[in-house]
């Protein structure tokens, strides 16, 4: 037989896994119909948090894995930030040096193709924000088929709105991809024109202009 000590831990520890178990419901449907956009957006079917910490040490590791996909992102996403700052910033020196140049074909050429720049940066953020997201639902789901494996008690059919939560992201997300895709090939164009009307203003006139020259 078992001595009090003993049924008193056990009766603690199945007190805390169906508390765990409640709020895996609770979380899923207290959230749902939330949303906001961009990086800032949180999943609206959602697993709480604290039901991480009532997985066995194998679960808890794959949980561990799945939030550090979400670190990722969001360090991708601050990268995007800091390029499209650079993309502006370029684009405002070009728009300067283009009202001072002479070479009017050639300047107005590269403030084309640093536009391109600038509109690139500016999809590639936005593929950014919306990997965040996605690493979010990813983030979800494996904590909701934790719960299931792991032998939480809930409902039937517990898992597939956490699916289709993420496949919803995995559509837009490279929707997202194929647009910066479009723009990166679009301001490899723009890149050639300019350096191509560069070439022929020099071609022309023999005057190198070291502004125009400077990628």
């Amino acid at each position: 037989m078992r001595n009090a000590a003993v049924e008193g831990r056990l009766d603690s520890m199945s007190r805390r896994r169906a508390g765990a178990a409640a709020r895996v419901l609770v979380a899923a449907l207290v959230a749902a119909g939330c949303g906001a956009s961009s990086a800032a957006r949180i999943p609206s079917v959602r697993v709480d948090e604290e039901v991480r910490d009532e997985l066995p040490l194998e679960g808890r590791r794959w949980a561990y894995e799945a939030e550090n996909e979400v670190i990722i992102a969001l360090d991708r996403r601050d990268d995007a930030r800091e390029a499209l700052a650079r993309a502006r910033a370029r684009l405002g020196e070009t728009e300067d040096a283009a009202d001072r140049s002479k070479a009017k074909e050639p300047s107005r050429a590269k403030v084309a193709w640093r536009e391109e720049q600038r509109r690139l940066a500016d999809a590639r953020l936005d593929e950014a924000e919306i990997g965040v997201y996605c690493a979010r639902t990813s983030f979800e789901l494996t904590k909701a088929r934790l719960a299931v494996r792991f032998g939480f008690p809930v409902k039937e059919g517990y898992v597939p709105p956490f699916e289709a939560q993420y496949e919803a992201c995995a559509k837009e997300l490279a929707a997202a991809s194929e647009g910066a895709n479009a723009a990166e090939a679009r301001a490899a164009k723009a890149l050639e024109k300019w350096r191509d009307s560069r070439r022929e203003y020099v071609t022309r006139t023999g005057d190198h202009d070291h502004g125009l020259w400077t990628d």
